[in-house]
């Protein structure tokens, strides 16, 4: 595997037919020796709850729960959480034998960067969690530079075998409750050291929810019947004093106590993307952190509005579903929002027509692979939910790959793949004659020019309405 620096060109047929990415970087190259650990960490490192992979799961990327990379040379040492950051600390080491050309040159250098277009992927794909800064490694810069020959000049740090190099991630913080994630920042070699990691996990309970019934008004205290004084035998008081008797002291009336709101009110209307007639849907919702849907809802055919009462201080996904529309999908953020509030979330769905070509944006394989990972069903679940609101729809699934590569290798991925795609459809349920598959390997590219970033767009999975 270690020659990959070499073998570049030929294993770049192995191309992903659909994940995100961007890519080049930051610093100069250094190059042969060893590199410290990266930096400070943030002031707020000690928030509670955090932990360094608390449990049964120790700091150490060969430990079971620290991740699984699709790089052999990359570790996991420890994940953080603190108020503000999801924080991954990591290290490469170049493992290549060291080797000299016939000129004498060492060959078995490995090229390394951070990719800030990088992101976290909880909740089966439902939640994304993006980077916000690294220490330690240089990033991939947004624009390239290129030398005469059109070849992106690297400006990272090229490594020598046996270097290591220790650098520290940032990124969002996970929603509490989600404790598996993976990391995703390339994509089937696009660079020749890739930091996708999958299996990833920390200890991040959720916090429980509270249900605060609303408080009874209180009641008036029952009026006491007018009795006669009841006669003491205390002594008699002193001179310019009352006494001889006693009354019985007024009771004075509780007041009733604050009821504490919990619920957050979310409406919106769900109406139709290009006329914006309103549209009868059904929007099921659950935890960012659970498998289940926990309730649904629907909009009203004459306006398109619906409302929710959700608890506050939690984060929701939800899917919009509607007859003769492409379903869609969002985040419902109520974790820094104040019981009693009101939020608005209009809704628009696509409708559909025989012929039209839909691009599934997020799905993901192993490396060079057609496993298809976790973190791709939410977008297949839409495509579940579609086919089950139009019975009569049936679709065919087209694999795509760049044009970089050995021809044959990229056309069986890419067919390999889809049918992965309708593997899982079939298993929510939907009928395997209502699925065809087609892959085209890199037949079919959007760009046929341009630099790895711009010929990403042609790494996809599609699907064609063929009935509905």
């Amino acid at each position: 595997m270690r020659q990959r620096f070499f073998l570049f060109l030929f294993l770049a047929g192995f191309t992903s037919s659909c994940m995100f990415g961007s890519y080049p970087s930051g610093y100069p190259s250094g190059g042969g020796q060893q590199y410290p650990p990266s930096g400070q960490q943030s002031p707020d490192d000690t928030y509670p709850n955090s932990g360094n992979q608390s449990g049964n799961y120790p700091n150490s990327g060969t430990q079971p729960g620290s991740g699984r990379s699709a790089d052999p040379g990359v570790t996991v040492n420890s994940i953080r959480l603190t108020k503000d950051y999801t924080i991954l600390n990591l290290t490469f080491v170049n493992t290549n034998q060291p080797q000299r050309d016939r000129n004498g040159q060492l060959m078995g250098q490995e090229f390394i960067e951070f990719d800030p277009a990088g992101q976290l992927v909880a909740a089966n794909g439902a939640r994304k969690f993006g980077f916000l800064k690294a220490e330690g490694i240089p990033l991939k810069s947004i624009t390239p530079k290129l030398d005469r020959n059109g070849q992106r000049i690297q400006e990272g740090i090229t490594t020598l075998p046996g270097d290591k190099v220790t650098f520290t991630l940032y990124f969002e913080r996970l929603d509490k409750g989600l404790e598996n994630f993976d990391l995703f920042e390339c994509n089937d070699y696009d660079q020749i050291v890739c930091w996708n990691i999958y299996n990833l996990y920390v200890n991040n309970p959720a916090d429980p929810i509270v249900y605060n019934p609303p408080t009874k008004p209180a009641q008036k205290p029952t009026p006491v019947p007018n009795l006669p004084k009841k006669k003491t035998n205390l002594p008699p008081a002193p001179s310019g004093e009352s006494g001889g008797e006693m009354e019985s002291p007024k009771t004075k009336p509780t007041p009733a106590p604050t009821p504490v709101i919990t619920i957050v009110n979310v409406s919106g209307i769900v109406s139709d993307a290009k006329n914006k007639r309103p549209v009868t849907a059904t929007i099921d919702y659950q935890l960012s952190a659970s498998k289940q849907a926990i309730d649904s809802v629907q909009s009203f055919a004459s306006t398109g509005a619906y409302r929710m009462s959700l608890q506050k201080g939690q984060v929701y996904t939800y899917i919009a579903s509607a007859r003769g529309y492409q379903s869609a999908s969002g985040v419902l953020d109520l974790s820094k929002i104040a019981g009693g509030q009101k939020l608005t979330r209009d809704i628009a769905l696509t409708p559909l027509a025989v012929g039209d070509k839909v691009t599934l944006k997020n799905i993901y394989f192993e490396m060079s692979k057609s496993d298809l990972l976790s973190a791709s069903y939410a977008e297949l679940d839409k495509l579940v939910s579609m086919m089950q609101d139009n019975p009569n729809m049936s679709i065919r699934l087209e694999g795509h790959t760049d044009i970089i590569g050995d021809h044959d290798k990229n056309l069986q991925l890419s067919r390999d793949r889809v049918i992965a795609c309708q593997r899982y459809l079939v298993q929510k349920g939907i009928d395997i004659d209502r699925i065809q598959t087609v892959g085209y390997g890199d037949t079919r590219p959007i760009l046929t020019k341009g630099t790895d970033e711009e010929r990403k767009v042609n790494r996809r999975v599609e699907f064609v309405i063929l009935a509905i």
